[in-house]
Order: C-alpha cells, then sequence, then structure tokens
C-alpha cells in the first residue's frame, strides 16, 4: 500500500513540475530567444502537432542559405538586400512586425505588407516577402504601407 502511495506521491510532484514548467515558458514565449531559436527547432520535428508549420520551416530551410537561416536564427531578422537601391537592405521580422528599411545602417521606414489569410506559418510570411522583394521590388514598395522611422531607431 505504501509503495502505491509513493507512486501517487510522484505522479503528482511530476505533473506540478510539468504544469509549473509549462506556465513559466508560456510567461516567456513571446521573447526574442522562443520565437527565433526554439519554436524553429520545435517546428522541424516530426512529432510537431502542426504539420503546415513543419512543412513551411523545412521549405524556409530548404530557399535559404546556411548563413541567411542561422542569422535569421540567431537575430529573429532576415536581411533581404535591395536590387534596385545601392546599400539599402530590408529586415523581415520572423514573427509579426512591421519590415523595415535599412540604408548604410540607419532606418529609414518601416513597411507593411501582410497576406490575406492571417493563418499562415511565420516561414511562410518570411518567404513571402524575401520573394516578393527579390522577384518585383517595385510593386512591393508600391503595395506597401510606408510609415516613417520610429525615434527609438
Amino acid at each position: 500500500m505504501t509503495a502505491m502511495m509513493n507512486v501517487l506521491v510522484v505522479f503528482f510532484v511530476v505533473l506540478i513540475l510539468v504544469v509549473t514548467l509549462f506556465k513559466i515558458l508560456g510567461l516567456f514565449s513571446d521573447g526574442i530567444l522562443f520565437r527565433t531559436r526554439l519554436w524553429p527547432w520545435l517546428r522541424q520535428h516530426p512529432w510537431w502537432p502542426a504539420p503546415a508549420e513543419r512543412t513551411a520551416e523545412g521549405l524556409l530551410r530548404h530557399l535559404l542559405s546556411d548563413a541567411q537561416y542561422r542569422a535569421l536564427c540567431a537575430t529573429g531578422y532576415l536581411e533581404v538586400p535591395s536590387t534596385a537601391y545601392p546599400d539599402r537592405v530590408y529586415r523581415v521580422p520572423r514573427g509579426p512586425g512591421q519590415v523595415l528599411v535599412v540604408e548604410r545602417n540607419v532606418v529609414k521606414e518601416r513597411l507593411c505588407v501582410q497576406p490575406t489569410s492571417n493563418s499562415l506559418p511565420e516561414a511562410d510570411v518570411v518567404l513571402m516577402h524575401k520573394l516578393l522583394i527579390e522577384s518585383d521590388e517595385r510593386s512591393y514598395l508600391l503595395t506597401a504601407n510606408h510609415f516613417p522611422r520610429a525615434i527609438w531607431y
């Protein structure tokens, strides 16, 4: 009988620890570490529950160079060089946010271009921006909503 009690006590302690861990992770899940490093790593595994996210992450990994993918995971944004304007780079965020237009390491403006479906995986949205900028930058700029740079950039 005491062995059964010990098993139940251990079970409940482990259950409480797991629930506490998930609550702590939930508090920090919007942080840069989780958004840029942990979630992409988790999405690549076959046990990840959302196959669309796993497929999108695999496509992103396939279409970016190793250096680009590592930089995206380290910084949380992808730098796409401009084909039309010298010294211009577009910083595409991995998560929600606006694309920054950077010229000579100074943010000049912010762009907002969103897909009509809000349920696309983050990796697909990053690829959308990258492919649109590289293929037809002029149309991308005409489509985007332009905002002045923020004071803190």
